[in-house]
């Protein structure tokens, strides 16, 4: 409420996975989180603790859900051979999904983590691809 470029703010804290929704400069977000049983080391970043199994120890079950979704996206990023032909990829086929209403885990339709392997699997496939051409 704050923040200026923030339009839309909803808190769902009893969802499976407590998210906060909230829409900034035109761009709809989930913001997910987690809360870490121990404090980070000195020096260590959030990011490779996040990538450590040693920290879902002792973690609740919505915590542990959270950070799952960070890990996976992780992985896949790790095993593209080009992140920015995935990004893109994996854009323009959620907006085609979007479009055309096939985009949706409650609908029973394919939601984001299985379009990203999806096109994660394919951009293996066809590493030298450009975009265009994976989507043609």
């Amino acid at each position: 409420k704050q923040c200026g470029s923030v339009t839309y703010c909803v808190p769902i804290p009893d969802a499976f996975t407590p998210i906060i929704k909230l829409k900034m400069h035109g761009v709809s977000i989930d913001l997910l989180f987690a809360k870490l049983v121990k404090p980070l080391e000195e020096g260590q970043q959030l990011e490779e603790a996040a990538m450590e199994d040693e920290v879902l120890k002792n973690m609740d079950d919505r915590s542990v859900r959270c950070m799952n979704g960070f890990r996976v996206a992780e992985m896949i990023l790790r095993f593209v051979p080009n992140r920015e032909v995935f990004r893109r990829t994996l854009r323009f086929v959620k907006c085609w999904a979007k479009r055309r209403g096939i985009y949706s885990n409650v609908l029973g339709f394919f939601g984001g983590i299985t379009w990203a392997l999806l096109v994660a699997r394919v951009c293996q496939l066809y590493p030298y691809y450009a975009p265009s051409q994976l989507v043609n």
